[in-house]
């Protein structure tokens, strides 16, 4: 029996996924899932790399490269636009 953070750490090393993904699918509040992959990117495993895919604006095309927080931002600071795809989250071997 894996524990919640273990089954998102599998599901981060076989795809990409969003966070509301990764609740759907492990039928979980996505706001339990965004605690939880704050520390995965803190602490991902032995061997193992972090990765965020950033947000980007579905109007202007812009990408949220500085931000580090895990959330979704809620408009574009360019377009004002409230489009947003949402960040993506995944896992690697180093």
């Amino acid at each position: 029996m894996l524990t919640i953070r273990q089954a998102i750490k599998e599901l981060l090393q076989e795809e990409a996924l969003s966070a509301l993904e990764i609740s759907q699918r492990l039928s979980l509040p996505e706001k339990e899932v965004l605690e939880h992959l704050t520390h995965l990117a803190k602490a991902p495993g032995a061997g193992c790399r972090f990765h965020l895919h950033p947000a980007v604006c579905k109007n202007c095309g812009f990408i949220f490269k500085k931000r580090i927080r895990l959330t979704t931002p809620s408009r574009c600071p360019r377009c004002r636009g409230e489009s947003i795809r949402r960040p993506r989250f995944q896992i690697t071997a180093k």
